[in-house]
């Protein structure tokens, strides 16, 4: 008899730590889709040498949760005049409770741009599109990444 009761106990523990786990889940998965991009924008381009310039832009993300949560990385892909001229990744951090504003900055060079590009880039008006992907990882007892939440941005600006 009393083994029985050891048995019902054992899976009713079961059931309740399977549930836990469960609940968990989809709280982090929950909790990292409700991250959003509210503004996007490219602040400043200028040379820093001859054949590279400086970018500055900035992602105001939005985190409506009452703790911050963890980014994997944001990745960039950097186009002048639709002319592709670099990338760069910004690794491991955190986006703290509520709207914040969270600037980035990259180095590309015009040594591979087409001298139209190159023109429009000095003189002005070139466009500038930065491409990229926010990882958001949803951990499973926060040690584990089970899924990666993907939210892609897009900034085109004419410099």
């Amino acid at each position: 008899m009393w083994k029985e009761r050891l048995r019902k106990v054992k899976v009713i523990i079961t059931i309740v730590l399977i549930l836990g786990v469960a609940i968990y889940l989809v709280m982090v998965y929950d909790a990292a889709k409700s991250i959003s991009i509210v503004d996007k924008r490219i602040e400043s381009v200028y040379p820093s040498k001859i054949d590279e310039y400086d970018v500055k832009f900035s992602l105001t993300l939005k985190n409506p949760k009452n703790f911050d949560i963890e980014i994997d990385y944001i990745s960039y892909n950097i186009y002048v005049e639709n002319e592709f001229v670099g990338k760069g990744i910004k690794p491991h951090f955190y986006i703290e409770s509520g709207t914040k504003k969270y600037d980035f900055d990259a180095t590309f060079s015009v040594k591979g741009l087409s001298e139209s590009a190159k023109n429009l880039l000095i003189k002005g008006g070139a466009n500038i599109k930065i491409k990229g992907v926010v990882m958001i990882p949803a951990k499973f007892l926060g040690l584990f990444t089970w899924k990666h939440i993907k939210i892609p941005y897009e900034i085109n600006e004419q410099i």
